[in-house]
């Protein structure tokens, strides 16, 4: 479905139920939105109405499509230059040998095209995307020798040379597209993870996201994003009480300060499975806490995970530049493997300075590893 600013639906795919994407490619410009799923559609961007379908997936490089076949029985299979709109054919490029399941890297200015290899003595193949016209990388000798490449976004690549020895984690480099300049080295730890529908870079917490432009710190979130976007300003985080929140970049300081809360009740809620932060305003399906509610207060709970009774809050912080609310929870001993029956709960009464909207997430305390639930972002509008 496609919504306007305000969260509302303004089109909906008519075929939901015979067809369920996976992830999504956009060409706006051409005003397409590619679905891709068993099979990849193309769809009106403001109408959500099919244009056409293809086995065949897209790699997006300007307003392009460059479509190949990640799951050809064959391998290699077809790989061409086509418009998003109408898949029309633009160019056929079949000396670009695409295997199965390896998604082809357009470095459509340098005429460049890289594959993962089958081949036992290098790692990538590198294609000149017209065959008749050399690779114009200034660097491309180098990169010949690479055993990792990613594309965090059309300038900047994370590039590592080596493979794992010795029992460390190989050093990766973020590197300038068109110079093959090295911005910064990362030898302690894996800088980048990948979704379906992006890669990004990541500090030493895995939440915490770096700006591939100089590695700089950005924004630290509670789980992982869906989407991230330096160049358009904009991170997606999916939500565990339905839905995504959507983050733009906006001037402002970023500082974590410690807020008073009052605790206001303790209880067990039979009906919560996972974790979970939500107002405190009569809705939660939590019969023992049903009388605790009122303004400003939310419920915390920290599901069925583990047989746990009981938590404590130690702490609430605020990061007013970027709306982020972080609750950190002792969670008690399990007292035995398996899920407890009803999860514990709490509400707590926060203080009028927080009114407004706030992306939430807990925090072990002490710093341990996450437990499952802990991987998760709420948005609440405290009233």
């Amino acid at each position: 479905m496609r919504l306007d600013a305000a969260g509302g639906v303004v089109a909906q795919q008519s075929d939901a139920s015979e067809f369920t994407p996976t992830h999504l490619v956009l060409f706006e410009d051409s005003g397409v939105v590619v679905a891709e799923g068993s099979w990849t559609r193309g769809l009106d961007l403001r109408t959500l109405e099919t244009l056409w379908k293809t086995d065949s997936e897209c790699v997006a490089v300007a307003d392009l499509c460059y479509a190949y076949q990640p799951f050809t029985t064959s391998p290699p299979g077809t790989f061409d230059e086509r418009d998003p709109r109408t898949f029309s054919l633009l160019r056929s490029l079949p000396h670009v040998k695409v295997g199965q399941l390896m998604t082809p890297m357009i470095l459509r200015d340098w005429n460049l095209a890289i594959v993962r290899s089958n081949s036992s003595d290098h790692w990538f193949d590198f294609f000149a995307l017209d065959p008749g016209a050399p690779i114009t990388l200034p660097w491309i000798d180098r990169l010949r020798g690479a055993r990792s490449i990613g594309l965090l976004s059309g300038d900047r690549a994370i590039v590592s040379y080596e493979g794992w020895q010795n029992g460390r984690f190989p050093a990766s480099e973020l590197t300038d597209i068109s110079t093959g300049r090295v911005i910064a080295r990362y030898e302690d730890r894996l800088p980048v993870v990948a979704t379906a529908a992006a890669t990004f870079l990541t500090g030493a917490a895995v939440t915490q996201l770096l700006d591939p432009q100089n590695s700089s710190l950005g924004p630290g979130l509670p789980t992982l994003p869906l989407y991230v976007s330096f160049e358009k300003g904009i991170v997606v985080v999916p939500l565990g009480n339905g839905g995504a929140a959507v983050l733009q970049r906006e001037a402002g300081q970023s500082s974590e300060q410690t807020v008073a809360f009052t605790s206001i009740a303790v209880g067990a809620c039979p009906a919560i499975d996972f974790t979970r932060v939500q107002l405190a305003d009569g809705t939660a399906d939590c019969p023992a806490l049903a009388a605790a509610h009122g303004a400003r207060r939310i419920l915390v709970s920290t599901g069925k995970e583990r047989d746990i009774d009981r938590f404590e809050i130690t702490a609430v912080t605020a990061d007013a530049a970027s709306r982020r609310l972080t609750i950190r929870v002792r969670p008690g001993e399990p007292r035995s493997p398996s899920a407890a029956q009803t999860a514990p709960a709490q509400v707590i009464e926060l203080p009028d300075s927080l009114a407004g909207r706030w992306l939430v997430g807990l925090e072990p305390d002490p710093q341990i590893p996450r437990p499952f639930g802990f991987w998760t972002a709420f948005a609440i509008d405290l009233r």
